[in-house]
């Protein structure tokens, strides 16, 4: 596997467009470049149950479920709705702008 470069940072607000969570709105706090997957701090956790070798017992472990970034989009502030986003260089700068309004992030 490659590391594949994502247009987000740990910090943005996103949306998640698709599955169980469709409609959330969150900030990632995590990237997991290699799998291209992010957690995000506001995601329900999954809860599976593991039982332990040594007692036989069952418990509820919550774990923070990661999503594959083709299903979020960045989600612009100002306009309340998710973009996709693009690149302009602003004074030899590289910088992200949301496509629909224009507006920098």
């Amino acid at each position: 596997m490659k590391n594949v470069i994502t247009p987000f940072k740990i910090g943005d607000k996103i949306k998640v467009i698709t599955g169980k969570q469709k409609g959330l709105i969150g900030t990632i706090s995590f990237i997991n470049h290699k799998k291209e997957q992010i957690s995000l701090e506001d995601l329900l956790p999954r809860v599976i149950s593991r039982k332990s070798p040594q007692s036989g017992e069952s418990k509820e472990v919550k774990i923070q479920a990661l999503i594959h970034v083709s299903n979020v989009m960045l989600w612009d502030k100002n306009t309340n709705a998710c973009s996709r986003i693009g690149y302009k260089m602003v004074e030899g700068q590289k910088r992200r702008y949301f496509k629909k309004s224009g507006n920098f992030i």
